[in-house]
């Protein structure tokens, strides 16, 4: 069975919620927990659990697997939810129609292709 550093989780964490420009406040507060304890879930200081896998891919809008991946050694995988996390960040100042606009060329170029 494959190992994970969960280390590195909680700093793909910290990362993906950096991207977006959400503090730690506004995650524990969310949850109802400590900025502490969300400071040391994502310096790896105290277990991650399934609750804050789930919230963290929901707030970031990324697959679970984008968090665990971190912490593999799938180079290939890591760098591409780096990208994912880069996307977002750019995503969070289009306004709805520019998103709308990207969307659909998004969906030609991938027409295009298969």
């Amino acid at each position: 069975m494959e190992t994970i550093d969960f280390a590195k989780v909680g700093l793909k964490m910290k990362e993906l919620r950096c991207a977006l420009g959400i503090q730690q406040q506004q995650v524990a507060n969310d949850i109802g927990t400590t900025v502490a304890f969300i400071s040391n879930i994502e310096n790896n200081k105290v277990k991650i659990n399934l609750r804050m896998l789930l919230y963290y891919s929901e707030m970031c809008d990324v697959p679970i697997d984008v968090l665990l991946d971190a912490g593999r050694t799938h180079k290939k995988y890591t760098e591409c939810a780096s990208v994912d996390a880069q996307i977002t960040s750019i995503l969070q100042d289009f306004s709805p129609d520019e998103k709308d606009t990207l969307f659909r060329i998004l969906q030609l170029i991938k027409n295009k292709q298969s």
